[in-house]
């Protein structure tokens, strides 16, 4: 899950080594009203006025008008991730929720816990985690044609000069922009539907099949069965469009050197009362705020706590424990 206010989820299988990427990030320490580093300063107080006006109109305490907001955004995050997994027939308690984005390691917990899963992975820089991305991902560019044959009817001559034909066009749009286009690779894809209907799948088109198509059509059988749970392969497929995507292979990130890390003391900034609980039954404890670099690597730290960084903020509500791993990564176990 990432994202602002509210993010997309995101599964990872469990499995006994976490993925470990990423490097540490440094952060001077923060003041109460301070976000992490100290770069923007927060009004506390005028928080509490608008959460406290909006918990009279409703006759609530602040701490649970405050938490009831809280839950209703947890919730549709959860939703959000239902409608890919569960509604899909895959069962999220089989995953590691993965936190990123700036917001998404403080709802994190809270959600994997409405899916019932047992582990929340927030990797080194989650507020950061898609410019990353972006800034090392292969440079593309993509070309589509109508097509608009049916399995019954097929015209493989035409596929295939279709495919040459976009093919030289990425070629000649990467040659402008002077890159490298020896380096070029070509996927191809296509847009399919059965005969009538009024939505498209798209299917990876194996090599070969402008002169045989058997292998497009299965795919596409098999995928609108795990799609909508149902397939008719004795119906005509229509191919609509033909789609072909080129890329620059573009440097990646290495792994990052193992991190000794510091002690609990080190990474304390201090202590203070922090809310959890429900609307209905709001608990405050005694909650120590870390600076996740200083963090003990290996170290298992009992919940609740509250990690410290300049692009995010990690929650780990009462009943959890936080584990720095030397590859950079934070495990969080429900």
């Amino acid at each position: 899950m990432g994202g602002g206010a509210a993010g997309a989820g995101g599964l990872w299988p469990r499995r006994p080594a976490p993925h470990r990427d990423g490097r540490q990030h440094r952060a001077r320490k923060a003041g109460p009203g301070e976000l992490p580093g100290g770069a923007m300063a927060l009004d506390v107080e005028a928080a509490r006025r608008v959460v406290g006006t909006f918990a009279a109109e409703l006759g609530l305490t602040m701490e649970g008008a405050a938490l009831g907001i809280l839950t209703i955004v947890n919730a549709n995050m959860a939703n959000a991730i239902r409608s890919r997994t569960v509604q899909k027939g895959i069962d999220p308690r089989g995953y590691a929720l993965v936190a990123f984005g700036g917001a998404g390691p403080l709802q994190a917990v809270e959600v994997a816990r409405m899916l019932e899963g047992r582990e929340v992975l927030v990797p080194p820089h989650p507020g950061i985690t898609s410019a990353m991305g972006l800034l090392t991902t292969d440079l593309s560019a993509d070309a589509v044609r109508t097509c608009f044959q049916l399995s019954t009817a097929l015209d493989p001559a035409r596929i295939a000069d279709d495919f040459a034909a976009m093919e030289a066009q990425i070629t000649a749009r990467f040659a402008a922009d002077a890159l490298p286009v020896e380096t070029a690779r070509f996927t191809r894809a296509a847009d399919l539907r059965y005969a009538g209907q009024g939505y498209e799948l798209r299917v990876p088109f194996p090599a070969g099949a402008a002169a045989d198509a058997t292998a497009l059509f299965e795919r596409f059988h098999a995928q609108h069965k795990a799609e909508y749970g149902h397939a008719f392969p004795e119906r005509p497929v229509e191919i609509v469009n033909l789609r072909l995507t080129g890329a620059i292979p573009r440097p990646h990130l290495g792994a990052p050197p193992p991190r000794a890390g510091g002690s609990l003391a080190e990474a304390t900034v201090r202590t203070g009362r922090v809310v959890f609980g429900t609307p209905t039954a709001p608990e405050a404890h005694d909650t120590p705020f870390l600076r996740r670099e200083a963090l003990p690597v290996g170290q298992p730290i009992p919940g609740p706590a509250i990690v410290l960084q300049t692009d995010s903020t990690t929650v780990v509500p009462p009943g959890c424990t936080l584990t720095a791993e030397a590859g950079g990564n934070l495990l969080i176990t429900l």
